[in-house]
């Protein structure tokens, strides 16, 4: 198999397998608005596509398993269709996947995160697989979060329903994309400032970052920019996974 994805396999075909994997990845999306421009799938078909892409590169040496298609997303919920877990809740979803895939025998476990709300239950969910369950865990943000450093020109509000994220869906998942796409109604609020709050969790979207849920400017979105931030954090993150491989 060019890549082993366990929604694509049958049991005993992962058994044939298992003596091969050292890593299991787990994308970790959200169920949230995205405006006017793309999907509630989005951050959950992002992140889904970039492990399968992943898992391409790294053959045989991962599985990727289903994604968690929820997340923290308490500041979206002014908009109608999102859902947010609890902080705890995620946590301990997390936490269970990565005890269940290690029962398996695969103790190294990677979460590929595509919602910065979830960066929280992330981080809990991973010092509790060390601490507790003495279970090699690791989660990073995929795609462009990893690759912005090479952008230049953006708003300072940006990666959420944006030319940045819009380009990383039409690469990744071009069907959450809508063909007519408009500009973010961006919102003053002191909430926004760099010297407040980071990380977005306690804004109301709505009111303190955009009015109609999106940033930037997603009219600006291209294949071309998605493919090169996806393929440049790719090179990072396949280096990543051989680092992670060879750690005790």
């Amino acid at each position: 198999m060019d890549k082993l994805i366990i929604n694509n396999m049958t049991w005993p075909e992962l058994e044939a397998e298992m003596e091969h994997i050292k890593v299991a990845l787990v994308p970790v999306g959200s169920c949230e608005q995205h405006g006017p421009n793309t999907t509630f799938a989005t951050d959950a078909a992002r992140a889904a596509a970039y492990a399968e892409k992943l898992a391409v590169r790294c053959k045989n040496k991962v599985v990727v398993f289903p994604c968690v298609n929820y997340g923290l997303s308490l500041h979206h919920m002014d908009f109608p269709g999102t859902v947010t877990l609890q902080v705890e809740t995620m946590m301990h979803l997390l936490v269970d996947i990565g005890v269940s895939i290690a029962q398996h025998g695969i103790r190294k476990i990677l979460f590929l995160n595509a919602h910065g709300g979830n960066f929280p239950a992330l981080e809990g969910a991973v010092i509790s697989l060390k601490q507790n369950h003495e279970i090699d865990a690791y989660w990073s943000a995929v795609g462009s979060e990893i690759s912005l450093g090479g952008l230049t020109g953006l708003p300072k509000l940006n990666g959420h329903a944006c030319e940045v994220e819009t380009s990383s869906c039409l690469y990744l998942c071009p069907e959450t994309v809508r063909s007519e796409r408009v500009p973010g109604i961006i919102q003053d609020s002191m909430l926004t400032h760099d010297s407040f709050v980071k990380g977005g969790a306690a804004w109301s979207w709505k009111n303190d970052a955009s009015l109609n849920g999106a940033l930037g400017d997603a009219r600006k979105a291209t294949y071309e920019i998605g493919k090169k931030m996806t393929e440049d954090s790719l090179d990072y993150m396949e280096k990543i996974v051989d680092e992670i491989i060879g750690r005790p």
